[in-house]
């Protein structure tokens, strides 16, 4: 009983070890972070027990790299795109952006890590079909949350975020000159990986 309760400490300590250090390589000078996500959603509306011939998809890709030039403070990009045709539409419409992404994460000494990050990128809107409109802007925003650490170099993390996104055509008519587009509130989850 003495070796196996003497050998499950050792083992709890080394793995104690190795955590701490790992904690002490994320969010250092040089630590590398990539992740992000992608997603395909299909619905199909249904009345009267009769599901509609058509569906809505949208389809969105958003890669994100992130890298520390300092402990603590990082700098990203994060392109993306998001794909959305909607039932019975002969035209889709494609929503681009590419950001910059400058951060903070804070060290906690534990496996939790909050942060703080702005994002500050460029989008475009271009609707396909029979009828086609161009727009686009700067849009910037925030976001703050936290990541876990997840085995070695895995990295989950949750997040609200505010984005002010500006979708301005070309050439407005008159007296339309100011800021069009959208804000944006989100909820969001996403998985990384960090390398040293």
């Amino acid at each position: 009983m003495k070796k196996s309760f003497t050998l499950f400490t050792i083992v709890l300590l080394l793995l104690g070890a190795a955590a701490c250090s790992v904690q002490a390589q994320y969010a250092t000078k040089g630590a590398t972070e990539i992740g992000g996500s992608v997603s395909y959603s299909s619905t199909t509306q249904v009345a009267n027990g009769t599901a509609a011939s058509n569906s809505t998809s949208l389809f969105s890709f958003m890669p994100y790299a992130n890298y520390f030039i300092t402990n603590g403070f990082s700098l990203g990009v994060s392109p993306g795109i998001n794909i959305f045709k909607a039932a019975g539409s002969t035209s889709s419409t494609t929503y681009l952006l590419l950001a910059i992404v400058p951060g903070y994460t804070f060290s906690t000494k534990s496996n939790i890590f909050p942060f703080i990050e702005g994002v500050v990128g460029y989008g475009a809107i271009t609707t396909s079909g029979s009828s086609s409109t161009d727009v686009s802007g700067i849009s910037f925003g925030g976001k703050g949350g936290i990541k876990v650490l997840v085995g070695q170099s895995g990295l989950f993390s949750a997040g609200l975020s505010y984005m002010l996104i500006t979708l301005n055509p070309k050439n407005p008519p008159a007296g339309a000159d100011k800021r069009n587009g959208f804000d944006n509130f989100a909820l969001s989850l996403g998985f990384s990986v960090f390398i040293q």
